[in-house]
């Protein structure tokens, strides 16, 4: 079954979806697409995660979005004679269904169900985006990595009464291009929240243990 949107698709129109692209494999901090690529293939986020950055002043890595199973990424590609105009990098092991202008082309045609679909994640990624770029506006980081660690929580599964151990390994550094930060000032917060018993840290696993204090965290910066 496909992630996201698409899963809600019939068996069928999967089947077309899957066999309208192929699927392609990159290893943790592999490119998936540079910024001067063409714009010629959109990627469906089957498996990992995938960082869009775009590189600042002294060749500085500024991280634009996040995106997980489900999503879309080179979303520009359904616009004809453009680059991508950044880069994607796997943040792990990561694997992507490529569909060319062609089949999407082929997809609105005789799948409406698919280019809905399409425009249901399309919809979704820029509220999300919205929100991600209020949250660097309004919120402290704190608050950001409260919110991150909570939304990594609610994909993850059931808390088992207020704990729960997050199965997928996350490094500092991931966290901090979920949040917008340094890696040395989540490795600052993370050990403010253990400190406080909302979570307990091991290597690139993160064991969440108070949840309500999670919650107060993401809505009031520490103190």
């Amino acid at each position: 079954m496909l992630p996201g949107a698409f899963g809600r698709l019939t068996a069928e129109v999967q089947s077309h979806l899957k066999s309208a692209g192929r699927v392609g494999r990159w290893a943790r901090g592999g490119l998936i697409f540079h910024p001067e690529d063409p714009a010629e293939t959109a990627h469906l986020l089957l498996r990992g995660a995938a960082r869009l950055y775009r590189l600042g002043a002294g060749a500085r890595e500024v991280t634009l979005d996040v995106h997980l199973p489900g999503e879309l990424l080179g979303v520009s590609a359904l616009r004809p004679g453009t680059c991508y105009g950044m880069y994607a990098e796997a943040m792990d092991d990561t694997e992507t269904l490529m569909l060319g202008q062609d089949a999407l082309a082929r997809l609105h045609r005789t799948h409406p169900a698919a280019a809905l679909a399409l425009t249901e994640q399309l919809t979704a990624q820029t509220r999300s985006v919205q929100a991600r770029l209020s949250g660097l506006v309004f919120l402290e980081v704190s608050q950001r990595l409260a919110l991150a660690l909570l939304a990594l929580a609610e994909r993850e599964g059931e808390w088992d009464g207020e704990t729960l151990a997050l199965k997928e390994r996350i490094s500092h550094q991931d966290l901090a291009y979920v949040v917008g930060s340094t890696r040395e000032t989540i490795t600052k917060l993370l050990g403010d929240f253990r400190a406080r018993g909302l979570l307990d840290l091991g290597y690139r696993r993160v064991v969440l243990t108070d949840r309500a204090g999670l919650e107060r965290a993401a809505r009031e910066p520490l103190r």
